[in-house]
Parts: structure tokens; C-alpha cells; sequence
């Protein structure tokens, strides 16, 4: 069964449903940080370091297995010369 099948098939479970949404945001968190870091050309090491944010959460962050907060967020666009922003929609 393919993912589209999937989630075609547990679309209408709210619990399920409310579980990829937020792996969908993890997701989504991970590719901007990577991104991101990669374009200021940092490494892991030398964000954690401008941002006082560890770098095993900074890894956790970008293998999606933890949501940032806004803070955590801030943080680290700031030490990138960033600035973190949130969209709702």
C-alpha cells in the first residue's frame, strides 16, 4: 500500500489524522532548519554554538524527531541572521 493509499484510507480517523499532521510539521521544521544552516554554511557544531541551542537538539530537530518551539526557533534564525517567523493556515 503506498502512503497516498494510506493516508487515503485513515483520513476520516481523527487520531491518525492529527498524528501525520504533526509529523507533517516535523517534517516541514526539518527541512527549513537544514536548509537553512546549509546556506549559512554552518555545520551543526557552529550553530549550536551561536545559538546556545545544543547541537543533539539541533540534530533532533533536523532528523524530525522533536518539534522546535517558537523560542528554540528564534534562536537559532537569529544565529544564522535570521529571523523566524510563523504562518497560519
Amino acid at each position: 500500500m503506498s502512503f497516498e493509499q494510506h493516508l487515503a484510507k485513515v483520513k476520516d480517523n481523527l487520531i491518525a489524522r492529527e498524528e501525520i499532521e504533526e509529523e507533517s510539521r516535523r517534517l516541514d521544521a526539518a527541512v527549513v532548519l537544514m536548509r537553512a544552516r546549509e546556506e549559512a554554511g554552518l555545520s551543526q557544531e557552529q550553530l549550536a554554538s551561536l545559538s546556545h541551542i545544543s547541537r543533539s537538539t539541533i540534530n533532533r530537530i533536523e532528523k524530525a524527531r522533536i518539534s522546535p518551539s517558537i523560542r528554540t526557533l528564534d534562536a537559532l534564525a537569529q544565529a544564522m541572521g535570521k529571523r523566524a517567523s510563523v504562518i497560519i493556515s
